[in-house]
């Protein structure tokens, strides 16, 4: 999945979802994205106030916005390209 992809299927969801990734039966918060040439890595390693913050969809736009739409979702730990993802709750989850 790009940017454009996910701009366009999350477009009408709440700003306010939570944005996690999915790994084996746990979610994990997405707090850090960092750039590796032609992905945007989503990680989970910064802390905030000793527990693990998550950012929210409207703070994910407002941090991508400048990137080439064309830009792709991976994770961070392993760089595999995020598929799509799922509403939980109120969060988004990357798979």
């Amino acid at each position: 999945m790009n940017l454009d992809e996910f701009y366009r299927a999350s477009g009408t969801l709440n700003p306010k979802l939570t944005i996690l990734i999915a790994a084996g039966k746990h979610f994990l918060p997405v707090n850090e994205l960092t750039i590796d040439k032609d992905s945007l890595l989503l990680g989970k390693t910064s802390q905030s106030h000793g527990e693990f913050a998550t950012i929210t969809l409207d703070q994910f736009m407002a941090r991508t916005r400048q990137l080439p739409i064309t830009t792709d979702l991976r994770t961070s730990n392993n760089h595999q390209l995020v598929f799509g993802f799922r509403i939980v709750n109120k969060s988004i989850v990357f798979y």
